[in-house]
């Protein structure tokens, strides 16, 4: 390898890191939509890289649809909408980041629109080995679930939904679910954390009873049941969402007040 290509690998990897904190600021509203960033010579001297490294961070955000460069005028963040919104590195970004749950939200939306599909599939299309995976999944949420470990339950949880996934022999619903999977692994925490109760036991029991499901090849009775679980789910995520958005208006109301 030589010197060129050598320095090219290592500026591609500083960029990436750039370029990984630059999205977080812009997330959590250091430099909030329409905002415009600045100039490159502070921006770099900031991050400590060199400008051509800085430029192919900016790059990398302008192909993920996060900022646009205007031409003579400078970098500008672009709004929410026109982001990547499948990108994994946006959706972790936001995930870490967000005060609410919004995206907690529309993630179990998506999620109960595409997944009662997914265990339809499931059931007709698994095998033994993808059977024994859901239900190594469901005992290892009944083990984190007795010594209360969060991050081992919420874990077990996608673990079950990925092993469902496989058993759907759809490459495409695998690819968007992994594309989502950080975000989902983030949000799916916190929400157990907030009910670190019900939910949670209704959750195995809804994953014991599609596997059952899938063990009789009833695509009928897993999607059902994948629909009543993920509605559950959406219903609390909702209220979540809901809440947090009405504290965050009042402690903005009560700023602007404030002499």
């Amino acid at each position: 390898m030589n010197q060129a290509v050598a320095d090219s690998i290592r500026r591609s990897g500083l960029a990436d890191t750039v370029a990984e904190h630059l999205l977080e600021d812009i997330v959590s509203g250091v430099y909030p939509p329409l905002s415009q960033l600045p100039h490159e010579p502070e921006l770099a001297e900031r991050a400590g890289v060199s400008r051509l490294t800085l430029r192919e961070a900016i790059k990398d955000l302008r192909q993920r649809g996060v900022v646009e460069v205007q031409q003579g005028r400078g970098t500008f963040v672009t709004h929410p909408e026109r982001w990547s919104q499948f990108d994994s590195a946006v959706l972790n970004a936001r995930a870490a980041t967000e005060e609410g749950y919004e995206l907690a939200h529309e993630l179990t939306e998506l999620r109960r629109v595409f997944e009662r599909g997914v265990a339809e599939f499931a059931a007709v299309r698994r095998t033994e080995e993808d059977l024994a995976r859901m239900a190594e999944a469901i005992e290892a949420m009944k083990e984190a679930w007795e010594v209360k470990d969060v991050d081992a339950f919420a874990s077990a949880d996608l673990d079950f939904h990925d092993a469902l996934l496989r058993a759907a022999r759809n490459t495409f619903a695998l690819a968007l679910f992994h594309s989502i999977h950080g975000a989902l692994r983030a949000v799916r925490r916190r929400t157990t954390l907030l009910n670190a109760g019900e939910l949670s036991e209704h959750a195995i029991e809804y994953h014991t009873r599609i596997l059952a499901a899938c063990r009789r090849r009833s695509p009928r009775a897993a999607a059902a049941l994948m629909d009543e679980h993920l509605r559950e789910t959406e219903t609390f995520t909702a209220e979540l969402a809901a809440k947090s958005a009405a504290e965050r208006r009042k402690a903005a109301e009560a700023a602007s007040s404030a002499p």
